[in-house]
């Protein structure tokens, strides 16, 4: 599967596929650790689980049965390989990795999979915001049912001095694999996820927009010579949480809604996400219930 197909349904030009997806509290919680951002009050947000599963930064982050979450990769190990790009351990029935290159070179990489036996994990690096961490998006694609990979980003830096991130998987995947990590996006290029816009750097770096009414708000990123697009974040029925409407047409936004947040891609379009009015109703075939076909 190539880079495109595995990303496709992540881009902005694609978010339809995204309809209806939000991250999970876990999600949620993660990306506050990792970039501090606008606070408002937390609102748990449901997701279907897909067949890959991405973990940080995105709007759509995934936790799936593939990925587990832990507090800690650093049990008793022993170095097995190491380069100025990465370090890996053997952790009882899995390899750690410990990334000290925020956009390591993917050929050296495959390199260091292939001496521990890994002949079939590859690594595809993925451009994000580059205010975020490196390797603050992972994903794990495979074709073992059995196979596991779990990440951390915080306490890589008690195993090795220099580490940016880190992540395990277990030792002895069969098939098939593809871990994806986030780098810092290079001048002028598209993000594969989107940036809160008023991040330091971004194109609306200081400009809170949350809140504002929708009029307002494209008025602002108008006046920034930036275009505008518009997402819908959908209130479940009779539960907490939302579900995400993406390229949603100007016609069908109402001014007087309010503004959840301005994301960026680095294209120079603002995608402009609001809450519907009380009296608004979701297109046909659109789910708002808590659990969807």
């Amino acid at each position: 599967m190539n880079n495109d197909q595995i990303f496709k349904d992540r881009a902005r030009v694609l978010d339809e596929s995204l309809a209806g997806r939000a991250s999970t509290t876990g999600a949620d919680a993660l990306l506050a650790e990792i970039v501090s951002l606008e606070r408002v009050p937390a609102r748990r947000r449901l997701m279907r689980s897909p067949g890959r599963a991405l973990l940080g930064l995105a709007a759509a982050a995934v936790l799936a049965g593939a990925i587990v979450v832990g507090p800690s990769l650093f049990k008793a190990s022993e170095q097995v390989y190491a380069s100025q790009a990465v370090t890996i351990d053997r952790v009882g029935d899995e390899y750690a990795f410990y990334f000290t290159e925020g956009d390591p070179d993917p050929v050296e990489l495959r390199k260091a999979f292939r001496k521990v036996g890994l002949d079939n994990l590859t690594v595809t690096l993925i451009p994000v915001s580059p205010q975020l961490p490196p390797g603050s998006v992972f994903g794990f694609e495979k074709t073992d049912p059995d196979a596991i990979a779990r990440f951390t980003g915080g306490d890589c830096l008690q195993r090795v001095e220099t580490c940016l991130t880190a992540f395990s998987i277990t030792a002895d995947i069969e098939g098939p694999a593809e871990v994806n990590l986030s780098r810092p996006a290079n001048p002028g290029e598209k993000y594969a996820f989107p940036a809160d816009a008023s991040l330091p750097g971004e194109a609306l770096a200081g400009v809170k927009l949350r809140g504002r009414s929708v009029a307002e708000a494209a008025r602002v990123v108008r006046e920034h010579d930036l275009k505008v697009a518009y997402g819908l974040d959908w209130p479940l029925r009779g539960a907490e949480g939302v579900r995400f409407e993406d390229d949603v047409p100007a016609s069908r936004v109402d001014p007087g809604w309010s503004v959840t947040t301005a994301q960026t891609y680095n294209d120079g379009v603002i995608v402009l996400r609001a809450e519907p009015g009380p009296d608004a109703t979701p297109p046909p075939g659109f789910c708002v219930d808590p659990v969807c076909p």
